[in-house]
């Protein structure tokens, strides 16, 4: 249990303090182009943060819209799984703490899906 402990409070520390410091430049770069379009639609309530680190549609998208959602969910996965590898945990374990910080983060209004899969809007 000491050492679940340890590793979740590393995985912590990774995920809140440089999640995106942590990445390959390109990914990198890929996060933030895509930032500003995608908090355009946590502003419009059409997407969500689930409680396992991906957007999830709260709304109908638009082909265009469905593409950048499924674009950073294919790079949050491969994030989770590099920093997985190195921690040797779950990617799943990674996206559930990644979670936590979006959801510390996130605006009021936003769309967020509990630990316990309820959704709520931030106040």
């Amino acid at each position: 249990m000491k050492v679940k402990g340890i590793v979740l409070f590393v995985i912590g520390a990774l995920i809140t303090g440089s999640f995106l410091c942590a990445q390959s430049p390109e990914l990198k770069a890929r996060f933030l182009k895509r930032k500003p379009a995608i908090n355009a639609l946590k502003n419009q309530g059409k997407v969500g943060e689930n409680n396992v680190g991906k957007l999830t549609p709260r709304a109908a998208l638009n082909p265009g819209e469905n593409r950048l959602i499924n674009a950073e969910n294919s790079d949050r996965e491969t994030a989770y799984r590099d920093i997985a590898r190195r921690l040797n945990v779950l990617p799943v374990e990674v996206g559930k703490r990644r979670a936590l910080k979006i959801a510390q983060l996130a605006k009021p209004g936003h769309w967020l899906q509990g630990p316990q899969g309820n959704w709520y809007r931030k106040k």
